[in-house]
């Protein structure tokens, strides 16, 4: 009898979870008998090793970037792999041949084109959209860029902070002139913070970066709608492409 109990607890614990489960929008799910056919017939694939039901913020967060590369491109294969240590011990080899357990879950793969070239999402990076973006656009050839970003801008602007303003001018027109070529209102709309905020830049420096990011967050903090809290954060994605990872042209000398 005791025996019976023990195994309908047991049974319930592990239940708990499915009741929680968030679904993961676009996401595939993978196992030990379609893993390997799946993944290499995509140039790339993002796989989450994780708990059998999975939940919680790095769960939505995996779910949030599989909307939003779906946007953008279809070389891209999202999916999940469900691990069970109990019952049947579902995919567990397939974590095992990863190095993936209880202990690092979850676990968040990029693989190339195979299984055997990959990448695992460090472990100093917390599993957020912004993160996973980063990961992906940093490791492959793709471009899943931050909402109300612009690649082609962001690509033009690299290190805009540290040139010299001469060649900051002319960065200016140039964006002005693609500008002016956008049909899209909503694109032309962000090319336009793109352009305030290089013309900020170049007449106070790059303290205008931390100062308007400052004030964007305080904005954003505030009692505002959820329209002008979208608007806001776009402006603070588009902000962080001017970000450097030092300084090196002289500060503006206030007059």
């Amino acid at each position: 009898m005791m025996r019976i109990l023990l195994t309908l607890l047991l049974a319930a614990i592990h239940s708990l979870p499915f009741a929680w489960a968030i679904s993961c929008g676009g996401c595939v799910d993978l196992d030990e008998i379609n893993f390997l056919k799946t993944v290499e017939r995509f140039p790339y694939a993002l796989v989450k090793f994780d708990i059998a039901f999975p939940y919680g913020e790095k769960h939505e967060a995996f779910g949030a970037f599989s909307k939003a590369a779906h946007k953008v491109t279809g070389e891209l294969l999202i999916a999940t792999i469900g691990i069970k240590d109990y019952g049947e011990l579902e995919n567990k080899a397939l974590g095992e041949r990863f190095q993936v357990d209880d202990k690092n879950f979850p676990a968040i793969l990029l693989f190339k084109g195979n299984v055997e070239e990959y990448i695992r999402l460090p472990s100093h990076m917390d599993v957020t959209l912004d993160n996973l973006k980063a990961f992906v656009s940093s490791n492959t050839p793709l471009y899943i860029g931050r909402e109300g970003c612009l690649k082609e801008f962001n690509d033009i602007l690299k290190n805009y902070a540290n040139k010299p303003d001469e060649e900051q001018f002319k960065l200016i027109e140039q964006i002005q002139v693609k500008t002016d070529q956008l049909t899209n209102p909503e694109e032309q709309q962000n090319a336009k913070a793109y352009l305030a905020f290089m013309r900020k830049i170049n007449e106070q420096g790059y303290g205008f970066v931390e100062e308007e990011t400052k004030r964007l967050l305080r904005l954003k903090a505030g009692k505002v709608t959820d329209a002008k809290k979208l608007e806001l954060q776009w402006k603070l994605n588009i902000l962080e492409a001017f970000r450097v990872h030092k300084v090196t042209k002289a500060e503006k000398q206030e007059l």
